[in-house]
């Protein structure tokens, strides 16, 4: 095959190193690793097809002859080697290529891909007559799956998508990803029998006409408006035993007790003028990010982005970017260190010429969750400043009900906590010249911010020239795995824009 039969885009069809791949010598498979194939279902036949070698790899301190598995390009060139010893120990050659085993004989007019966790599983369905079957490159430990990314285009010709992972944390873990970036919609998955942990074991155990009437019978992955009862059992007998899964922590102690994010759920934060509605909304983001890897789309108006950088930056430091009346600020290792770290878990959806919809927003975050890994996140702040095209004969009520409608169904599709800032209406000032705090139905636009969300967060603040309270008032919670109502006082460091529990509350 000399070139690609995919249709191409502008995309490279692999992202090479900066230096040419390291090619060792390899030779043909001895007899010794034709018996360690066939012992584990696989014939000769399957181990020629697929191109697999021999060779020397250095491995655990020591040189070891490998069965190594070639990665080739579409046109035939190798791009990577992985090898593997009789102890199942893993090494790859310098400067490869990543880009699925077996990619080389994918044939585009098939619309059925198969994706496996490994090589040995990927010729274990070729034992069992399927041609279009691929391995990721780098097995479950693969987070970032950029090789997905890379082949965008390529991916998108495949009608069905069966994903035969091992049925482990791991391999389900990344099952999940590569559905939630491939889309539910297209994809099949298996739930392994007893006894049986990947795909090999499953054609070892039963055989090849067994595990072939198995896969062939794969569940369509559950969409969220089409499932059969039975698709709910596991987790209405979890319920049942008090199995549930509680939202991740906000990293501040004191506001886990009442709340905890959990991603598909939408949550709003709220607050008078001035109190740190933004601000404090970081500070849970930032922890989410060090704590659970969680990665953010963020749609804000309150800042320039280079502003909301330095503000996350002197939150991750615990220094200010800018020079203060305190006097310290960061220098220049640790503000690159914040940066990096905001590089890796913060995507901006900007719109420089007008303010956006929430639905152009919704796109955008929708690419940024299929492109980028991880991203369990959407920021909007604030709602008060994007664009609402009400249709004509709508109330306001009316539309503001179906936009946060379209805000849970996103959030519970994509499987992402949306955070919504949201300003009260007009309130009037107390005699002091401080405003009331307001409730959820305060909210500008409708009381349907109250009804649609899962969880409302009124931030309070004390103005009292060197006070630094903070009262977070936890409103509503729809789920108790998420927290319950209550009030919760913290502390704010004007230094560094953090916020922490207090060793003492607040009085009164």
């Amino acid at each position: 095959m000399n070139s690609s039969p995919f249709k191409r885009s502008k995309r490279p069809e692999v992202v090479k190193p900066k230096e040419p791949p390291v090619i060792p010598d390899l030779e043909k498979p001895s007899e010794g690793v034709i018996k360690w194939f066939s012992d584990r279902g696989i014939s000769r036949k399957v181990v020629e097809m697929a191109g697999v070698e021999t060779g020397s790899a250095y491995m655990n301190g020591e040189s070891k002859r490998a069965i190594a598995f070639v990665h080739r390009d579409c046109g035939g060139k190798i791009i990577n080697v992985k090898f593997r010893s009789n102890q199942k120990e893993f090494s790859q050659i310098k400067n490869g290529a990543r880009l699925p085993y077996l990619w080389n004989l994918i044939e585009p007019s098939n619309d059925q891909l198969i994706i496996t966790e490994g090589e040995v599983d990927a010729l274990t369905c070729m034992e069992a007559g399927y041609s279009n079957v691929i391995s990721v490159p780098d097995g479950a430990s693969d987070k970032k799956l950029l090789w997905v990314e890379d082949l965008e285009e390529e991916l998108k010709q495949f009608k069905r998508i069966v994903l035969l992972t091992d049925g482990d944390s791991v391999g389900i873990a990344m099952r999940n990803e590569l559905a939630r970036r491939l889309g539910r919609h297209r994809c099949w998955r298996v739930d392994w029998p007893e006894g049986c942990k990947d795909p090999n074991d499953m054609l070892v155990g039963y055989g090849a006409e067994k595990f072939k009437e198995f896969v062939d019978g794969a569940e369509p992955w559950p969409l969220k408006a089409l499932h059969e009862t039975r698709s709910y059992v596991n987790d209405a007998f979890a319920l049942l035993n008090g199995d549930v899964k509680t939202g991740v922590s906000t990293g501040i102690n004191a506001l886990d007790l009442n709340y905890r994010v959990r991603a598909g759920e939408l949550n709003i934060i709220s607050g008078a003028p001035g109190v740190g509605k933004s601000e404090f909304l970081d500070q849970i983001c930032l922890n989410l990010a060090a704590m659970e890897d969680w990665r953010f789309a963020v749609c804000s108006f309150e800042n320039p982005v280079d502003e909301h950088i330095n503000k996350l930056a002197a939150k991750y430091v615990g220094k200010p970017a800018w020079d203060v009346r305190s006097g310290e600020k960061m220098n220049h290792n640790e503000w690159s260190e914040a940066v990096s770290f905001i590089g890796k878990h913060y995507y901006w959806i900007r719109s420089e010429d007008e303010a956006p919809t929430v639905e152009w927003c919704l796109e955008n975050a929708t690419a940024c969750v299929q492109r980028y890994p991880n991203v369990r996140g959407l920021i909007l702040d604030p709602y008060n400043e994007f664009e609402h095209r009400r249709p004509s004969g709508w109330t306001e009520t009316e539309y503001v009900s179906q936009m946060l409608a379209s805000l849970k169904r996103w959030a519970a599709a994509n499987e992402c906590a949306i955070f919504l800032v949201a300003h009260p209406a007009k309130l009037r000032r107390n005699q002091d010249g401080t405003f009331p705090v307001p409730e959820p139905y305060d909210i500008a636009g409708s009381a349907n911010f109250y009804n649609k969300a899962d969880n409302i967060l009124i931030v309070e603040r004390d103005f009292t020239e060197g006070s630094d309270d903070i009262r977070v008032h936890v409103k509503k919670i729809r789920f108790k795995q998420s927290g319950r109502v209550g009030t919760v006082d913290l502390k704010y460091n004007y230094v560094d824009g953090s916020y922490r529990t207090p060793t003492v509350g607040l009085s009164g």
